[in-house]
């Protein structure tokens, strides 16, 4: 869920809530009060009783209207003043009752104690009462309709930079110089969010490049020492004085350096590849690049007398195509390199994906870590990286790599839906 949501909808929550006790609230302080003006014009009748009595010593005629009754009923003793609600049938509605706010007093009149009850209809109170709900409905509809659009509208616009900023950090590339653009906004916190990022990503990209610089000149550095070890040993092998025991050291020195040179230039290539610095596309025909690259293994195919069947229907990828072929040149390579002699590999092609499967012995390690770096068996003499180069170009594409082993087949599946053509 969305922040603007979440916040939208606990705003709202909160909002109506608050209106809902607050009108509850609203509607008893409104019957207290009306009640308490009912009070008051019964305790106006009272006075007025009170006051004819004193005058003509008697009492006032009984009154029986609509909406008021004044009743006397002799008394033996005086009862407490007191305000009670009572309910009568209605005179023009049998089936039904009214309201009534009832005061009853006591009073002398001729020698003779009256209780006296004056009562006014509670109809007028409830009509207005419901008047009063109604406007107060409408404007809490009201308000609330007003806080969905502020919402909506208002604070939408707020978030505005927050978001953009967000779908700027989405796009961020290292190997783009590309700054980030920003919304101008008034709201302190998104403009310090805004420098805050700005820094980061700044750093970030010095950090990159300095990595960058360091591990190209680090694998150049490399390469010629390397390149001279490796000269002198030929020499030195080539030298005819040597013992036989001398030459097998000199040939393990001249096999490790083969291997130095090799992890080297598979550990730079996984750096480019996880930079993307092979930004660069073009159309590749997956078919004919099968082909080529198993005319160029064909040497180390015939030395292991590999049987090799494909299965190549027409495949297109928008992709670099250098890492086209060291992707296939690594399946291929090592599908020869983990096979028996008198092996099989079968490759199949087809418009979304490809499967390469090779016989070869049981895998000597956890089959689920086949494609991490440094992950061999213990006989294999590459340097375990030819796979990670594969996973770390699939994940660059955003292809599926799987591993499965059934019957003696070791299968690898690429699948490159989102990059045919």
């Amino acid at each position: 869920m969305k922040l603007f949501t979440h916040y939208s909808r606990v705003n709202i929550l909160a909002s109506i809530l608050a209106l809902v006790l607050g009108s509850i609230g609203y509607y008893f302080i409104i019957r207290t009060v009306l009640i308490h003006q009912l009070d008051e014009t019964l305790s106006v009748e009272e006075a007025e009783i009170l006051s004819h009595i004193q005058l003509k010593g008697q009492l006032p005629e009984p009154a029986n209207y609509n909406d008021q009754q004044i009743s006397y009923s002799p008394a033996r003793a005086p009862v407490d003043r007191q305000f009670v609600n009572i309910t009568r049938p209605d005179p023009f509605h049998h089936n039904e009752s009214r309201s009534f706010r009832q005061l009853v007093f006591s009073v002398r009149a001729g020698g003779q104690i009256y209780t006296v009850s004056v009562s006014k209809s509670e109809e007028e109170t409830k009509e207005l009462q419901k008047i009063i709900m109604v406007v107060t409905a409408g404007m809490i509809l009201l308000l609330l309709g007003i806080l969905y659009l502020a919402n909506r509208l208002l604070i939408r616009r707020l978030w505005r930079p927050f978001y953009q900023t967000l779908e700027e950090l989405k796009g961020f590339n290292l190997s783009s110089h590309d700054t980030l653009s920003h919304t101008p906004t008034s709201i302190k916190e998104f403009r310090s969010l805004q420098q805050t990022v700005e820094q980061m990503t700044g750093q970030i990209r010095k950090d990159y490049d300095m990595l960058k610089a360091f591990a190209d000149n680090a694998s150049h550095e490399m390469q010629t020492p390397l390149a001279i070890i490796n000269s002198k040993l030929d020499l030195m092998i080539q030298d005819q004085g040597l013992g036989e025991q001398h030459l097998r050291q000199l040939q393990a020195m001249y096999d490790a350096v083969s291997r130095l040179r090799q992890l080297n230039q598979s550990l730079l290539l996984l750096t480019k590849i996880e930079n993307h610095q092979f930004e660069q596309t073009g159309l590749v025909v997956f078919a004919a690049l099968i082909e080529k690259k198993l005319a160029q293994l064909e040497d180390l195919i015939k030395a292991k007398h590999i049987t090799v069947t494909t299965d190549l229907q027409p495949c297109q990828l928008r992709m670099n195509p250098y890492l086209s072929d060291i992707l296939l040149g690594n399946l291929l390579v090592n599908a020869i390199r983990h096979n028996y002699d008198k092996g099989a590999i079968h490759i199949h092609l087809q418009q979304d994906m490809l499967l390469v499967r090779n016989t070869g012995v049981p895998l000597s390690f956890d089959p689920s870590t086949i494609f991490d770096r440094f992950t061999k068996s213990a006989q294999s003499e590459g340097t375990g990286l030819g796979l990670a180069i594969v996973r770390q170009i699939c994940d660059n594409y955003k292809f599926t790599l799987s591993y499965s082993n059934k019957e003696g087949w070791h299968t690898i599946r690429i699948g490159f839906s989102s990059l045919v053509v």
